[in-house]
C-alpha cells in the first residue's frame, strides 16, 4: 500500500483535526442556541431559531463530519495506522460512523419537525408535547454525541495502547 508523505500527512491531519473542531463546536452551539427561546416574544422568533438550528445542522455539521470521517479513511488507508490495527482505532470508527446514522436517522428529521411546529402554532409550540419531546430528544442525543466525540479527540492524543491481534 502506498504511503503518503510526511508533508502530506500533516495536512491531512490539520484538515482531519480542523473539521472535528468545527463538528464539536457546531454541536455545542446547536445546544446552547436552545435557551434563547426563553426570551422570545414571537412565533416569528422561535421558527428563525429553529430554522437557524437546521441551517448549521445540514450547513455546518453534516460537512465537517463527513470531512472529518473522509479524512480519517483517507489517513487509514495511506499510513501506517491502517483501519483496525489498535483499539482506539475501531472505537473512533464506531463512534464516528455512528454518530453520523445517529444524526441523520434522529436528530435532522427532529429537528425539522421543531421548524415545522414552530411555523404552525408559533410561540405555542413550547407548550406542544411534541415539540418539546423533539427538543429534549434533539438536546439528550446532541450532548452524548458531542460528548462521545470529545472522548475521542482525548483518545485520539493518548492511544491507548493495545494492539488488535490479527
Amino acid at each position: 500500500m502506498k504511503q503518503i508523505s510526511l508533508n502530506q500527512k500533516k495536512w491531512l491531519k490539520s484538515i482531519h483535526l480542523v473539521a472535528v473542531g468545527v463538528w464539536i463546536t457546531t454541536g455545542l452551539v446547536m445546544f446552547l442556541i436552545h435557551f434563547l427561546a426563553d426570551d422570545f416574544t414571537s412565533g416569528e422568533q422561535l421558527q428563525l431559531l429553529n430554522e437557524i438550528i437546521y441551517y448549521i445542522d445540514m450547513s455546518i455539521l453534516v460537512p465537517s463530519a463527513i470531512l472529518c470521517l473522509l479524512t480519517g479513511w483517507i489517513y487509514s488507508h495511506f499510513t501506517k495506522w491502517g483501519y483496525f490495527k489498535h483499539g482506539w482505532l475501531i472505537f473512533k470508527w464506531i463512534i464516528t460512523v455512528s454518530i453520523i446514522v445517529l444524526g441523520t436517522v434522529f436528530s435532522e428529521p427532529w429537528i425539522a419537525k421543531m421548524v415545522q411546529i414552530s411555523g404552525e402554532l408559533g410561540l405555542e409550540a413550547l407548550n406542544d408535547s411534541d415539540y418539546k419531546l423533539y427538543g429534549l430528544s434533539h438536546n439528550i442525543l446532541g450532548v452524548a454525541m458531542t460528548g462521545t466525540l470529545i472522548i475521542a479527540v482525548f483518545i485520539s492524543v493518548f492511544k491507548p495502547k493495545k494492539p488488535v491481534r490479527n
